[in-house]
């Protein structure tokens, strides 16, 4: 790995708000009313509550050794043959869902866009561009993620200024019909796609951030700021589309920017928010890849990842073809298999480093 490169904790807000919109915004309030219905969006707001909980965890991961990222620190603390093997699953884990981010490129574009261009090819060509970005750094990275923050935060306020015309508030009631357990279930699942994942940070913060002192302030905040969007988006869904049409639409975010009307002459925007969340999602698939490259470089000890990039990268999309052939099968992935997946890695994984850290400074006395 190249350990010279640094980002600033300004990048590193920009990069995780990036980073948590990314697909949450588009397929996630699907899923969410599927089990909650009206009350998705109270749903929205105890996941985004639970996603600070867990920042604040994370950080407090990060800081046991600052100057480690996580796939050394898991080796530091759990011993060299433990940690690998820790390693090899959370390389795994980051290398399937980078792959899954190609899938949904892949069909977002093919649905909606380009139905006649078979989906292969925009998985290959998305690919190329993510392995260019990855080769080029982190540092490339994280000044691309503030040019795009402008743009991004633009196209939001627009999207949530001209749709809150559409609002119907009946939609929402009665609130708390369901009852709580599938509000619970609803946002483990905004948790898990929102925040969980957030813990390959720790193969950035602090270790490659220059000023460490802010650099927990960038990371509570980028996860502040995107939770905020993330429960407005998922209330808007739920009160312009209502529940039905939030349930069985694949991208009802998407179906959410047709409905922009203003003065019968701003119509159909609803290309400007796919272009916005291409660009988050970009940004999300770039991360996965990145981890999932440098931990595998750090597991065989490989000096500079950037010769894993091309490798890796073709590996990614096969497995974008085979892992996920349809929108069905992973749907079924994102439903059943996804949430206990991740919890693995974001959040049992920091516990016991935290226990492991406890037992060691007990046993150093």
């Amino acid at each position: 790995m190249i350990d010279n490169v640094k980002v600033s904790s300004h990048q590193l807000m920009i990069l995780v708000f990036l980073y948590s919109i990314g697909t949450v915004i588009l397929h996630t309030p699907s899923l969410m009313a599927h089990f909650a219905k009206q009350d998705a969006w109270i749903a929205a707001i105890i996941g985004a509550g639970a996603g600070i909980l867990l920042t604040g965890l994370y950080i407090k991961v990060g800081n046991l050794f600052p100057s480690l990222s996580l796939d050394r620190l898991n080796e530091r603390l759990f011993g060299k043959f433990i940690g690998k093997t820790v390693n090899i699953f959370f390389f795994f884990w980051a290398f399937v869902s980078s792959s899954e981010i190609v899938f949904y490129i892949g069909d977002f574009v093919a649905t909606f866009w380009m139905p006649e261009t078979p989906s292969f090819a925009i998985h290959i060509m998305f690919s190329f561009i993510v392995i260019l970005a990855v080769r080029l750094g982190i540092e490339p990275i994280s000044r691309l993620t503030e040019i795009l923050f402008l743009p991004v935060t633009l196209l939001l306020v627009i999207l949530i200024i001209a749709i809150v015309p559409e609002v119907e508030w009946m939609n929402i009631q009665p609130v708390l019909e369901v009852g709580i357990r599938p509000i619970i279930r609803a946002a483990l699942v905004f948790v898990s796609f929102f925040s969980l994942s957030t813990v390959m940070f720790l193969m950035i913060y602090p270790s490659l951030v220059t000023e460490r002192k802010k650099a927990a302030k960038g990371f509570l905040k980028g996860t502040i700021y995107a939770g905020i969007i993330l429960v407005v988006v998922m209330g808007l869904n739920i009160l312009v589309l209502g529940v039905d049409l939030t349930t069985r639409n694949i991208a009802p975010s998407y179906a959410l920017a047709r409905k922009i009307n203003i003065g019968n002459f701003i119509t159909r925007i609803e290309s400007f928010l796919a272009l916005f969340w291409i660009m988050t999602v970009f940004i999300r698939g770039v991360v996965y890849f990145y981890v999932s490259v440098v931990v595998f470089s750090n597991i065989f000890e490989v000096k500079d990842y950037r010769h894993l990039c091309s490798p890796l990268g073709m590996i990614m999309v096969v497995l974008s073809l085979i892992l996920y052939p349809n929108i069905q099968a992973a749907g079924t992935y994102d439903k059943d298999i996804w949430l206990p997946f991740v919890s693995i890695v974001g959040l049992f994984m920091p516990l016991l480093l935290l226990v492991a850290a406890r037992i060691r400074k007990r046993v150093d006395r």
